[in-house]
């Protein structure tokens, strides 16, 4: 099998600018305060620039841990998209669940984006988990790097 560098740029690129999207089209269709959307996508380009300082320092397991943390939802009840901004910390959680889904693009690694996500990390041997590691900061890099050009308007305190 052959590597292609691109694919993690593509990963990062891809996620980010997904999530945003659906924001701008809530924001258009008058779904979302405009203050709200900009608050919530600051939250998203600041977890996005602090992933790879995250990893580096605490690893994917807490990652995985502060996700699970931040998600306060009902699986039975799915949020709307308006209650999604003006929840505080849900911008950090999509962030790093969009993360997480890129990881999954990695062969061989699944099952990170659900609730056994922990599990499936705590199950790896240590070469799986620190190759695993290596792969997830090239990713956390490229999510720190796209985030100033998907959120390049975005800009800190700025929520008039």
């Amino acid at each position: 099998m052959m590597f292609d560098p691109r694919g993690l740029s593509k990963y990062a690129y891809e996620a980010l600018k997904d999530l945003r999207s659906r924001y701008d089209k809530a924001l258009e269709n008058k779904e979302i305060k405009s203050q709200d959307y900009k608050q919530h996508l600051q939250e998203q380009k600041s977890q996005a620039v602090e992933l790879y300082t995250y990893v580096a320092t605490w690893g994917l397991m807490r990652l995985k841990g502060e996700e699970i943390a931040l998600d306060k939802w009902d699986p039975q009840k799915p949020p709307t998209i308006g209650q999604r901004t003006t929840k505080s910390q849900e911008g950090k959680r999509e962030v790093i669940e969009s993360y997480f889904r890129s990881l999954e693009n990695v062969p061989g690694v699944g099952n990170l984006v659900n609730e056994d996500g922990l599990a499936t990390l705590n199950t790896m041997n240590h070469h799986q988990y620190l190759g695993l590691t290596g792969v997830a900061l090239a990713i956390a890099q490229e999510f720190s790097f796209w985030a100033d050009a998907v959120y390049h308007d975005i800009k800190p305190g700025d929520s008039d």
